[in-house]
């Protein structure tokens, strides 16, 4: 099929931040959070998120403004990325793995004023010339006097690897964020009583469905170390300890994790992507676990475009059909599509 295009679906028209805070009035008690053993219920969230847009509010930051979030892995992170959603800016993540050379010329890039940070990294935030906030030093509030929400305005920009070049910035609305996590709600599903475990590092786009997926649905969602993101053998005892229902990673954690003599969790559903899933991974998946997920799609069109749900099978494994509100066309180099059967490009679009 050369061109797919789904029934129009409908979806909130908010700021991921104000769902959040829609399921922060549900379940104000329960854990949305943890790091180890750092914890934040729902209400916790929503008034350390509201501190953080406060904070930005008063030093008169404005929609369309960037605002870094250079820090380690923390219960935090969700903190940072929500607060700088209320506040009306966008968030721009950046891992302080990453030489300060190209931390330097993604500051001077997208003109930021503000990095949201932590104590480990204040000193090197001051060296990029911009003046930091310790996350976790700033007052929760119960109120938040931050902007209406306007889908139209950038949620995040995210830059790419810079493999072919000078890392470019990808510029993300409210409306395809809303959109994509919505969608992703549905299918492959998220629910209050599931767990999400995110070992993605924040500069990577696909980690925006970790961070916001489970805190809109009300579930719970647990951060991983970055010693445990790398360690097939941790990542197990986690998903054990935890009670896992929920993880996305690449090709390599899946991997990792199968080396560590992985035997089997019916309980966790796999979200597989950003690079492409080979058959043989998928097939020794797909008897371990509850489902398993092939995900796909450029970080230009909002993380993910397509997914599918595998199963044991030979051949390649398909990506799938498109997301809510998205249309996929394969078409030659006139830009036409391709007769069934035949090769060409894949082009992505819609509110993505």
């Amino acid at each position: 099929m050369t061109h797919v295009k789904q029934p129009r679906a409908t979806y909130p028209q908010e700021r991921a931040d104000l769902l959040v805070s829609k399921a922060a009035l549900m379940y104000p008690d329960k854990i949305a959070v943890s790091f180890g053993k750092d914890e934040l219920t729902y209400r916790q969230l929503d008034e350390a998120a509201n501190g953080i847009a406060s904070a930005l509010l008063e030093k008169g930051v404005k929609p369309g403004d960037l605002i870094g979030i250079y820090m380690e892995r923390s219960a935090l992170m969700p903190v940072a990325m929500l607060g700088v959603l209320r506040s009306g800016a966008a968030y721009v993540p950046m891992d302080p793995a990453y030489p300060a050379q190209r931390i330097q010329w993604m500051v001077e890039d997208a003109t930021m004023k503000i990095i949201l940070t932590d104590a480990v990294h204040e000193a090197s935030v001051r060296g990029f010339g911009v003046e930091p906030i310790i996350t976790a030093s700033v007052p929760s509030s119960s109120v938040c006097p931050g902007p209406e929400s306007n889908l139209d305005h950038l949620a995040y920009v995210i830059f790419t690897s810079g493999s072919t070049g000078r890392p470019k910035g990808v510029q993300i609305s409210h409306r395809a964020l809303t959109n994509f996590l919505v969608s992703m709600q549905q299918r492959p599903g998220m629910h209050a009583d599931d767990v999400l475990l995110a070992v993605t590092t924040l500069s990577f786009d696909i980690a925006g469905l970790e961070m916001f997926l489970p805190l809109i649905a009300g579930g719970r969602l647990v951060v991983a170390s970055k010693e445990t993101a790398m360690d097939g053998t941790a990542l197990l005892q986690q998903i054990k300890s935890e009670a896992i229902t929920i993880m996305q990673a690449t090709p390599v954690t899946w991997k990792l994790m199968l080396a560590a003599g992985w035997e089997s969790s019916p309980n966790l559903n796999v979200l597989c992507g950003g690079e492409a899933f080979p058959r043989d991974l998928a097939n020794a998946l797909v008897p371990k676990v509850g489902r398993v997920w092939n995900m796909y799609g450029p970080t230009e069109t909002t993380i993910w475009s397509t997914c599918d749900q595998v199963s044991h099978d030979e051949g390649s494994v398909s990506v799938g059909l498109p997301i809510a509100n998205t249309t996929v066309y394969i078409v030659d180099n006139a830009m036409m599509p391709v007769p069934d059967g035949q090769e060409g490009e894949l082009v992505i679009g819609g509110d993505g």
